[in-house]
């Protein structure tokens, strides 16, 4: 799993290559936030890799992603082979971003759980 956190970790992430389909995504979340204003905090995208178990991206986030089998996401959006699935963490928006690639090795629950809410 990949964690990103700040402006620089943005960009340098960005600067490799990368998923095109994680990458536009990233870009455009990257430009929405600039054209708000909001140049001080991105939140955390979590990008799922192939062998990344769901508790261990629990544990990084040290918060859960499922809670009595339900997701704590607040929806999910398909965007070509990604899944996208933000958990918001306080009123003014901070929260995490969940980045899932439709794809082998990535974690089959995490998948079904968002295949099912897509």
């Amino acid at each position: 799993m990949h964690i990103i956190r700040t402006w620089p970790e943005l960009a340098d992430w960005l600067e490799n290559p990368v998923h095109r389909d994680i990458a536009a995504l990233l870009r455009l979340r990257r430009d929405q936030l600039i054209d708000c204003g909001d140049q001080t905090e991105i939140g955390t995208f979590v990008i799922v890799e192939r062998g990344d178990a769901l508790a261990d991206m629990e544990s990084a986030l040290d918060f859960p992603i499922t809670m009595a089998g339900s997701p704590t996401w607040e929806w999910v959006m398909r965007h070509g082979a990604i899944f996208e699935a933000p958990v918001i963490l306080s009123d003014d928006g901070f929260g995490h971003v969940l980045i899932v690639p439709d794809a082998d090795g990535i974690d089959p629950d995490l998948l079904t759980l968002c295949r099912a809410h897509t």
